[in-house]
């Protein structure tokens, strides 16, 4: 199972509006005055992402929006406490609050309902406020929604629509932060080793990058990608000196987001957790495991809804048989994205480290499921029939059948190398399990006999069953998704 990074990021609620000197300058219809437009607390006219002075009204709708939304974010320990009651309910508020606005002329909370809908996954809900948000501000161009599209499509795996709108956004507002960084995202995914390998991917993810950090230098989603840019050029070398560089911008992000802690949105600080992920994955491959155990973890309290950190805490647990602690953290990952393969065959290998024969099953039969192409579950399952099934010859039988497939699917997956270590072991299993078969049916028939004959004398021991091969009990086979 490999490692994981977070790749597109969503671009996260915008809950605060901004208070500009001047007059009233009025939104669409002209209605909203020096007299009766929203100030902030320095008496400064709160204006839209569109420049358009926002209405009193208006404003204290989307205030009562982002309280509720808040409420809702930061309940159960960040966990959330989401259900579709909610996300109608905080919508309806952001809904409430476009509409106080002379037509609907407030980009910012129709972007809110939006993202309101994404926290209950109501994807058609989603899209739908998303285009009014866009078609509310001026000249049709709102940056943060039309990035968030882009992220649906990402999500959606729509990956060269999702560069397009990205690019689309940048062209239409050349301060989008978010279009560039998460266009840097897709560029630097599709240059990674195994997937492709163009050189001007990977320099104009860079020039990405540093375009959204000229714009925003505490821009933590856009440092983010720098290091793990600098992380996959650093390949397979422990010694590179990418991994020195992607290392300092961890360090450096954590100290902007420490130090200007009042200054950057609480959207943004959230990020963090990315970052202490993205150093864990950097501790991986110089070696310093503790290290990068001690990371994840930090990721994943600080961000509980941060699905990658943990599956990387929980894929280290399993390396070092600590099946308590990484059946919590898949568990939570398996809640987090129900149908992710990966979490699934991670879950299973703690249960079955814990003894939990039946659980794991489930898991590994679940990830089938999921995707009946891919090689882990047939190997996780033979494996739990030839060691933890009862070691009867039906139950090596089953597992024979199970590392066949497994062996048809590693070598027709267009990656077997990735299967190399398990294709050995299986090779070695079958046949061990093939003579334990022999011996076990000879011992049977020795028996069988011997009470007919009415002696009563049980046949000599034949012998145990295979062995489970030392390191596959406690690891899940090769072969899972991720940076």
């Amino acid at each position: 199972m490999n490692f994981k990074s977070s790749k597109v990021l969503s671009v996260g609620v915008g809950l605060m509006l901004v208070a500009c000197g001047g007059g009233g300058g009025g939104a669409s219809g002209g209605t909203v005055t020096a007299a009766n437009a929203a100030r902030g607390s320095g008496g400064q006219i709160i204006t839209n992402a569109s420049g358009q002075a926002v209405s009193a009204t208006a404003n204290q709708h989307f205030e009562r929006g982002t309280a509720a939304f808040r409420q809702h974010d930061e309940a159960n320990n960040g966990r959330g406490d989401w259900n579709e009651g909610a996300c109608n309910e905080v919508a309806g508020m952001f809904e409430t609050a476009a509409n106080a606005q002379p037509n609907g002329a407030f980009p910012e909370a129709w972007f809110n309902r939006a993202m309101a809908f994404e926290r209950c996954s109501m994807r058609d809900r989603v899209r739908e406020a998303l285009e009014r948000s866009i078609r509310a501000a001026r000249g049709n161009k709102y940056c943060r929604a039309q990035t968030q599209l882009g992220v649906i499509q990402a999500r959606a795996g729509q990956t060269e629509p999702a560069l397009s709108t990205f690019q689309r956004a940048i062209t239409d507002d050349a301060n989008c932060v978010e279009a560039y960084t998460n266009a840097a995202a897709i560029l630097r995914e599709r240059n990674r080793p195994g997937v492709g390998s163009d050189p001007g991917d990977r320099q104009q993810a860079v020039n990405y990058i540093r375009q959204a950090l000229a714009r925003d230098d505490r821009h933590l989603p856009a440092l983010n990608q720098l290091a793990l840019v600098y992380l996959q050029d650093a390949g397979d070398d422990p010694r590179s000196q990418r991994l020195f560089l992607a290392g300092i911008v961890c360090s450096q992000a954590i100290q902007v987001a420490t130090s200007n802690a009042s200054e950057i949105p609480a959207e943004i600080r959230s990020y963090v957790a990315d970052v202490y992920n993205t150093w864990g994955l950097v501790n991986i491959k110089i070696g310093q495991i503790i290290r990068a155990l001690e990371n994840f973890r930090r990721a994943s309290t600080l961000n509980p809804n941060l699905f990658e950190a943990f599956v990387n805490y929980g894929t280290i647990n399993l390396n070092f048989r600590g099946y308590e602690e990484a059946r919590g953290a898949f568990a939570r990952a398996v809640e987090l994205r129900p149908n992710d393969y990966d979490a699934h065959i991670g879950l299973g290998v703690a249960l079955r480290g814990l003894g939990q024969t039946a659980p794991a099953q489930a898991e590994y039969e679940r990830a089938r499921t999921l995707d009946g192409n891919r090689p882990d579950a047939f190997y996780n399952l033979a494996l739990l029939n030839m060691s933890y099934m009862g070691n009867q010859p039906d139950d090596l039988r089953r597992a024979i059948g199970l590392f066949e497939q497994f062996q048809q699917k590693a070598n027709t997956s267009g990656n077997p190398g990735r299967y190399a270590n398990e294709l050995s072991r299986t090779t070695r299993h079958i046949n061990n399990m093939r003579q334990a078969i022999t011996a076990l049916e000879a011992a049977a028939a020795m028996n069988a006999a011997n009470n007919a004959a009415g002696t009563g004398t049980p046949a000599a021991d034949a012998g145990a069953a295979p062995a489970s091969g030392g390191a596959d009990a406690g690891a899940a086979a090769t072969g899972g998704g991720g940076g």
